[in-house]
């Protein structure tokens, strides 16, 4: 059977927005707005609208929008973090990484985690389950939330693949105490050079990642507030990922790919 995949083709969707592409990169360059300018407070402000959030941090990767969010919620050595078994090494090397354990729940015909297994999956040592929405697809936010508020755990959304997915109108990545996003050059939104975010209705979490970001400075203060990371979303990529934006909307009309598609795709190409 054929059928066709659309896959995002940067120089040809270049050529589309050249002009206003051209005219953000040399805004930039010419005003030197090169680190933590107005290009970057402005994209996150529209992405944080766009997604239904009150907050928007810009990051380097989706891989630090997952670090980031998982040491705000205080996720450490010892706890046990429930993640789709089907997911990119990222999600769970996140997990990995701030000394938390990954317990792997099998996932459904749509890919998403079987929110049916998440239950027996949980012990006392579990802090956050974090859902992957994969493909477009969301996972099963409300059954989700009503687990997560059930055993009192903290949900850090993995939306890198499902900007502009939503669940009865609220968006993927405005469920959980994060949302988080990659803005690598072959998403939907996609840069031209690696990028993350976090969304969040948090403020307290806005701010740790403000600061964490940028090796633990707050910026408006030039106080230190512990020992950070460099993961801060360039600004010449948030210029170029703000254009992008506008068009988003746009874009996901015009890519509809059913489930039945998704499966066929997989059985050709099996995982």
């Amino acid at each position: 059977m054929n059928y066709k995949v659309p896959f995002v083709e940067p120089g040809k969707l270049y050529q589309k927005l050249k002009n206003e592409l051209d005219s953000a990169y040399l805004e930039v360059m010419s005003n030197g707005d090169l680190i933590d300018r107005s290009q970057l407070r402005s994209f996150e402000e529209n992405l944080a609208k766009f997604v239904g959030t009150k907050y928007a941090v810009g990051l380097n990767s989706g891989y630090d929008a997952l670090h980031i969010s998982l040491r705000a919620a205080g996720i450490g050595i010892g706890d046990e973090v429930i993640v789709p078994a089907h997911t990119f090494v990222a999600t769970c090397s996140a997990v990995v990484n701030v000394g938390a354990i990954p317990i792997l729940v099998d996932v459904r015909k749509d890919f998403n985690i079987d929110v049916d297994r998440i239950e027996e999956a949980i012990t006392d040592k579990t802090k956050a389950i974090l859902p992957v929405h994969l493909n477009g697809y969301m996972a099963d936010m409300n059954r989700i939330m009503e687990i997560a508020k059930k055993y009192n755990l903290i949900i850090i959304e993995d939306a890198c693949q499902s900007l502009g997915s939503s669940i009865d109108g609220k968006g993927a990545g405005s469920w959980g105490l994060t949302g988080c996003w990659s803005f690598y050059p072959f998403k939907i939104l996609g840069g031209y050079g690696d990028g993350g975010a976090i969304t969040t209705n948090d403020s307290n979490v806005a701010l740790f990642a403000r600061r964490m970001r940028y090796n633990g400075e707050d910026r408006d203060t030039g106080e230190y507030h512990g020992h950070g990371f460099t993961c801060l979303l360039d600004n010449l990529q948030a210029a170029f990922l703000d254009v992008k934006l506008r068009y988003l909307p746009e874009w996901i009309k015009g890519v509809k790919i059913s489930l039945n598609d998704i499966e066929r795709l997989f059985q050709i190409y099996p995982i």
